[in-house]
C-alpha cells in the first residue's frame, strides 16, 4: 500500500465510527457514497456530512474491486451498490440498519451504475467494459425482489449508464466507445434504436457517459465527457439542443419537478447548474481543491445538490453539499478514496413514518 494511502485509511476508519448521539442514526437524511479504492460504502448525515458508518464490500482482500454505482429504492426500504471489478456484483441492503440481504454475481466483465424502475422492481446495470476495445457488451436486467437476472441484452460498446424514464417504459443507455445512445424497452429489454450522440459522432468524439430524464419523460439529457456538453434528445432520439458545461462532465441529476439539472464537471473542479427549458447554464460553482468531481444526487425538493469528488492518486476524495439556487457550499467532507457514486435517502420523521 502506498505510504500516503496507508496514512489515509486509518483516518477514514476512525471517522467512520463517528456520529452524533443526539441525532438517532435512522432519523437522519443519509447519503450513501462509494469508495472505489477502499472497497467501502460510506454513510453520511446529509445535513452536515457527519460520517455515520463505513460498510465493507470487500470480497477479495488483496485486490481492489471498486464499488462504483449506488442507488436507493423509490420506497426508501433498500439500497443497492455495484462492485465493478473482479467478480462484478450487485449488493442489496435494507436501509433499516444497513443490513445486507442479498448479492448477485453478474456474468459480465464490469459493472457500472445501477438504476431502478420507478416502481423499484427492476434494476439495469451496464457492463462498462472499456477493455473490450469496442466489442459490444451488455446491460444486466435484474428482478430485485429475488435478485435474479431477467435478461442480458447485447447493447453497444462500453455502456456506462442505463437511465430509466419517469414513466417506467424506456431506458436510455449511454454508449461511451461508439458515441451513441441506445433506447431499450423496460418490459422486454429489447433494444428499440441506437442513434449518434452528435453530428460528428465517431472515435469517441463525444463520449456519452451519463443521462437524466425530464420530469415528463419527453427528453433525455446526456453528458458528453469528451465534448464538454450536455446534449438533449427526444424519447425517439431526435436531437433537441446542447448546453456547454465544464470539461469532462460526468454524472447529471434532475430535480423531481424538472426545473433544474446539476452536472459534475470532472476535469474542471466545478459543478454546472442548468435550466433544461432554456437549454442554458445558469450557474457554475467552483470546487477548488476537489479533484475530479464525479457523482451527483439531489434532495427531494431540488434545493441541495450533493457532489462527490474522486481525489487524486493516494489522496482522499469527498462530498460537497451545494445550495442549487445560489451555489453556496454548505459543507465539504473528505471521505473515501476514488469517491464515485452517491445516493440520497430521506430521513425518517419522528413519528416513525
Amino acid at each position: 500500500m502506498p505510504r500516503r494511502l496507508a496514512a489515509i485509511v486509518p483516518l477514514l476508519l476512525t471517522a467512520a465510527c463517528g456520529g452524533s448521539p443526539d441525532r438517532p442514526y435512522e432519523d437522519a437524511p443519509r447519503l450513501y457514497v462509494t469508495s472505489g479504492f477502499t472497497d467501502e460504502v460510506h454513510v453520511l448525515d446529509a445535513r452536515d456530512g457527519t460520517i455515520l458508518r463505513a460498510i465493507s464490500l470487500d470480497r477479495r482482500r488483496t485486490e481492489t474491486d471498486e464499488p462504483h454505482g449506488v442507488t436507493v429504492s423509490p420506497d426508501g426500504r433498500h439500497w443497492y451498490a455495484t462492485l465493478a471489478h473482479g467478480h462484478p456484483t450487485l449488493w442489496k441492503y435494507e436501509t433499516d440498519g444497513d443490513r445486507l440481504v442479498g448479492r448477485l454475481q453478474l456474468d459480465i466483465p464490469g459493472a457500472a451504475r445501477v438504476e431502478l424502475t420507478p416502481d423499484g422492481g427492476r434494476a439495469f446495470i451496464p457492463d462498462y467494459w472499456r477493455g473490450g476495445l469496442g466489442e459490444e457488451s451488455r446491460v444486466a436486467v435484474v428482478e430485485v425482489h429475488d435478485l435474479t437476472v431477467a435478461a442480458m441484452p447485447v447493447v453497444c460498446p462500453a455502456p456506462h449508464h442505463a437511465a430509466v424514464d419517469p414513466t417506467g417504459t424506456l431506458v436510455a443507455v449511454t454508449c461511451s466507445l461508439s458515441d451513441e445512445i441506445a433506447l431499450m424497452d423496460v418490459a422486454s429489454a429489447r433494444i428499440l434504436t441506437r442513434f449518434p450522440a452528435g453530428p460528428e459522432a465517431g472515435t469517441a468524439r463525444y463520449t456519452p457517459m451519463n443521462a437524466a430524464w425530464s420530469a415528463d419523460g419527453d427528453r433525455v439529457y446526456v453528458t458528453m465527457a469528451a465534448a464538454g456538453e450536455v446534449r438533449a434528445f427526444s424519447r425517439t432520439g431526435e436531437p433537441a439542443g446542447a448546453i456547454a458545461v465544464g470539461q469532462g462532465p460526468a454524472q447529471i441529476a434532475a430535480s423531481a419537478d424538472g426545473r433544474v439539472l446539476v452536472v459534475a464537471n470532472r476535469r474542471s473542479e466545478s459543478v454546472s447548474v442548468l435550466d433544461p427549458t432554456a437549454l442554458a447554464e445558469v450557474r457554475r460553482v467552483e470546487l477548488r481543491g476537489a479533484a475530479f468531481p464525479h457523482g451527483v444526487a439531489l434532495d427531494p425538493v431540488g434545493e441541495v445538490a450533493f457532489v462527490t469528488w474522486e481525489g487524486r492518486a493516494g489522496e482522499p476524495g469527498g462530498v460537497a453539499a451545494l445550495r442549487i439556487d445560489t451555489g453556496e457550499v454548505l459543507w465539504r467532507r473528505e471521505v473515501g478514496v476514488l469517491t464515485l457514486g452517491v445516493a440520497y435517502l430521506a430521513g425518517r420523521a419522528k413519528d416513525g413514518r
